[in-house]
């Protein structure tokens, strides 16, 4: 598979070496804003002319919770299903028992006025858009895509210090991975936005984070997920900055953080 190097979005381009099992494989394009509301913001935009048909979820619908009564392990929306498939955060001092919230809780619709955590919050920067998704640190967490869509994009607070991976898996059983801590900096200040955009001309199942820290997390908004006009979209991008750690392989029986 040749990747043309092009620069067309706003960000860093992270469609890098691909180790590919099937003779026609997916082309994947992936980028990631640089930090900051600004940068995001205009990645946002980028993204999203390259698409159609798109769903956004602004989780504005959603009451945000005031307490662990209001998590729950998955939550429905209109892009699809999101799911803590492993808690964080086993010591009751940690931030996501703070307020009546519980790290073993599940996930929560939270905004500013109900939020325990103090780096993260809702994007883009608007004053209609007031709540958010939080992985309430949770280790493993799943977003399972509605149907058979081919981009996803979305807004991340304070992922710099996740360290962990996100896998990307594919309708046809192809994965690929994204290291996250290559991605965000450690070194970067608590609550940096980014925004994530990512593209395939095989559609899209599922996309899961995986946190090194039990006591970490991020929060998601903004979630679009749409369609690539054309096949050869990909081809004329063709993002790439090699070694940042998006490997396409056939679907295992199991993936280790």
């Amino acid at each position: 598979m040749k990747l043309a190097l092009a620069k067309q979005l706003t960000g860093i381009a992270l469609a890098s070496a691909f180790s590919v099992s099937v003779a026609n494989a997916a082309m994947i394009d992936v980028t990631v804003s640089g930090p900051g509301v600004a940068e995001a913001e205009a990645a946002e935009t980028d993204f999203l002319a390259f698409l159609k048909d798109t769903t956004t979820e602004t989780f504005e619908g959603f009451t945000a919770a005031t307490g662990s009564a209001d998590q729950t392990t998955t939550i429905n929306t209109s892009v699809g299903d999101f799911t803590q498939l492993q808690p964080g955060g086993d010591y009751p001092s940690e931030a996501c028992n703070d307020g009546g919230f519980s790290c073993a809780g599940g996930l929560a619709i939270l905004n500013s006025d109900t939020s325990p955590f103090s780096g993260r919050y809702p994007m883009p920067a608007d004053a209609d858009n007031q709540n958010w998704l939080d992985s309430m640190d949770s280790q493993q967490m799943q977003f399972s895509l509605a149907s058979m869509y081919t981009a996803v994009g979305f807004y991340l607070t304070d992922p710099n210090d996740v360290g962990g991976i996100m896998n990307i898996l594919f309708a046809d059983q192809t994965e690929g991975t994204l290291d996250l801590g290559a991605v965000f900096d450690p070194s970067l200040a608590s609550g940096s936005a980014f925004y994530v955009g990512i593209m395939s001309d095989v559609a899209i199942s599922s996309l899961t984070f995986y946190t090194n820290d039990e006591n970490d997390g991020f929060g998601i908004d903004n979630v679009t997920v749409g369609t690539v006009p054309e096949p050869g979209t990909l081809a004329l991008l063709g993002l790439g900055l090699v070694g940042l750690g998006v490997m396409k392989r056939r679907k295992s029986s199991d993936t280790a953080c």
